[in-house]
């Protein structure tokens, strides 16, 4: 764990990209909020800067005056304030997650935010476990919406549910290349595929690359899902449509985020690691991770659907 000796070295060293664990529940602005005031608290208590003085020059005028130099109390913190206020940070997200959703948040702070912008540039895909359950479908498509249907489900099995994510993925598949005007079978295609994920031009059209039910426990089942420019609606719609295409309903009843590119959960920081040591040695381990995957910032798949 990296150990400082003084605020000022480690005010400088914050400055890359950093992974945390966004909970459920807790908006990102919430997050931000949280993660600088830490940052702050820390900073403010290690050993800073000697308070600067000032030069007093006193005694009659009439005599030889003494000059000295004395605490400069506008410089005390105890009058000024603290050194550092979370104004003091910049901070920024490559990508959102919704309140209810939880998992992998990236966050820039100070100079790293150029890199959140560089990396939501890029579209990293993002990978999810969506939870959902059977036999009540919401007006939300969430569970804290209002039941609007209930239904069996006892007809329902694994290998439906498999058959039916299979048909999912592979129409969002054939969705994505005729928005990019190529046909599925020529060789352009083929071409295109070969040198890495066609992502979308625009960044409200959601694209899902792979789906597929990694967990069934009637009537609950678990869903992981890649995909680009997805939004919590979103993947709730999908638990949705699911319910319907089995003939029965269905409704999401929560949403983790488990990658983002190659930040993976074991690199994600818990809230009781929100800390100023923590943090900056994530921002390391993140900022390797960066040089060791440049597609990151500048993806190799630069076709892009139009």
């Amino acid at each position: 764990m990296v150990k400082f000796r003084s605020a000022a070295l480690a005010f400088k060293s914050l400055n890359g990209v950093i992974c945390v664990y966004k909970p459920s529940c807790v908006s990102v602005k919430q997050v931000q909020h949280t993660i600088r005031t830490n940052l702050c608290r820390d900073l403010n208590a290690l050993p800073d800067r000697p308070i600067e003085q000032r030069v007093e020059i006193i005694g009659p005028t009439n005599a030889p005056m003494e000059v000295k130099l004395v605490p400069n109390y506008a410089d005390n913190p105890l009058v000024c304030g603290p050194r550092y206020i979370k104004d003091d940070f910049r901070c920024r997200v490559a990508s959102h997650l919704g309140l209810f959703s939880s998992g992998v948040l990236l966050l820039g702070l100070n100079e790293g935010t150029t890199l959140t912008y560089q990396i939501h540039a890029g579209r990293p895909t993002r990978a999810y476990k969506v939870h959902g359950q059977l036999g009540k479908a919401t007006n939300t498509y969430f569970w804290n919406g209002k039941t609007v249907e209930r239904t069996t489900y006892n007809h329902v099995t694994r290998e439906k549910i498999d058959g039916v994510v299979a048909h999912i993925q592979a129409a969002h598949q054939r969705t994505m290349f005729e928005l990019s005007g190529l046909h599925m079978e020529s060789q352009t295609t083929y071409e295109l595929a070969s040198k890495g994920l066609i992502r979308p031009a625009e960044s409200k059209l959601p694209v899902v690359y792979g789906i597929k039910c990694v967990s069934f426990e009637p009537p609950n089942f678990t869903l992981e899902i890649q995909s680009v420019n997805e939004y919590d609606k979103y993947l709730w719609t999908l638990v949705h449509d699911l319910g319907i295409q089995l003939k029965s309903s269905a409704h999401c009843t929560g949403v983790q985020c488990i990658r983002q590119g190659k930040f993976e959960l074991e690199l994600a920081l818990l809230r009781k690691h929100w800390t100023l040591e923590h943090l900056t040695n994530n921002m390391k381990i993140c900022h390797k991770l960066l040089e060791d995957n440049l597609q990151l910032l500048k993806p190799e798949s630069a076709v892009m659907m139009q």
